[in-house]
């Protein structure tokens, strides 16, 4: 949490060039705002000046790094500076979060064809950010937003949020060696297993973290959804979801592929590079044996009440 109170912006202050509009959300390090220039529409995170993590310094880099990439997944960065006694990065303004569409939706889970559409859209997302040699580290549903209705943007899905980013090659691309012990880093439910050992994490387990969030939108909950704040337990039950009965538990209602997945998943050491495509035609053999028809996505059907639901939803969780 941050160690200094935080600075607050008006409605209608100036920024350089940005005008704030409205506060979306507020967290431990800093706040969320909407702001404007010209008619176009913008978000601005803000970040103390005295805190001690700079995660917006790391936000930067990375969606810096993405626009050189042409990363089709990433906001862009239009802005980062100092104001006042805060850092602040002016970004691409984007839809709800996958976590707060799927709440609205009908048993709080996507259907199938949808469900592995973004699934599909998400892992790429991670893909072009281990390119461009980073891990995520803290893969969930919160951190994947759709694009905005007025853009029609609706069938685009963003990754979001690099604060816990690490860097896993050096500046010569070599891998950077891992650390005997490594802290916990991400949120509980869909940490990967090398997290709860203290392990130091890699690529293959962001895709761990992948397939916990797709399971839960396919299904609509995982078995430990109740156990956020018991770390231990939920490291025994995703080491029980290893063996018949608990992967049955965790796999129930999921395409079989998602069983193929988990295995290939564990499979793979510190130093292999993942097989996205291998997972990309696992998830579209799985679309083609269920007939699952993939659009329109489920919040384009009636768009205007789930987006509208989610949009407040998200506002008032926001970090």
């Amino acid at each position: 949490m941050a160690q200094f109170e935080l600075v607050k912006l008006e409605i209608g202050e100036k920024i350089d060039q940005w005008v704030v509009e409205d506060k979306l959300g507020e967290g431990g390090f800093g706040s969320v705002y909407k702001v404007s220039r010209k008619k176009e529409i913008f978000a601005l995170k803000t970040e103390n000046l005295n805190e001690t993590v700079k995660v917006l310094k790391m936000e930067v880099y990375v969606l810096k790094m993405a626009e050189k990439k042409r990363s089709k997944h990433f906001c862009k960065c239009e802005d980062s500076g100092m104001y006042k006694s805060m850092l602040y990065i002016v970004m691409t303004m984007v839809g709800p979060c996958l976590q707060d569409i799927r709440k609205e939706l009908p048993g709080q889970k996507l259907s199938v064809g949808c469900a592995l559409s973004v699934g599909i859209q998400c892992l790429e997302a991670i893909e072009e950010l281990h390119a461009i040699g980073f891990l995520h580290r803290d893969i969930k549903p919160s951190n994947y937003a759709i694009g905005r209705e007025e853009l029609q943007e609706l069938r685009r899905i963003y990754i979001l949020d690099f604060g816990m980013c690490r860097k896993y090659l050096d500046e010569n691309n070599k891998f950077r060696p891992p650390r005997k012990v490594a802290g916990f880093r991400g949120t509980v439910r869909y940490a990967p297993l090398s997290c709860h050992i203290r392990r130091e994490t890699c690529r293959k387990d962001d895709i761990e973290s992948w397939l916990y969030q797709q399971i839960e939108m396919t299904r609509g909950a995982l078995p430990w959804r109740s156990m956020d704040d018991k770390r231990d337990d939920v490291a025994m039950y995703k080491e029980r979801a290893r063996y018949d009965v608990g992967l049955r538990e965790l796999m129930g209602g999921c395409p079989r592929e998602y069983i193929e997945i988990l295995r290939y998943i564990d499979s793979l050491r510190f130093y292999d590079k993942p097989d996205y495509n291998k997972i990309y035609k696992l998830l579209r053999r799985s679309m083609t044996s269920l007939h699952a028809k993939e659009f329109p996505y489920d919040w384009e059907v009636t768009p205007a009440e789930i987006l509208k639901s989610a949009r407040a939803l998200g506002k008032s969780n926001a970090k």
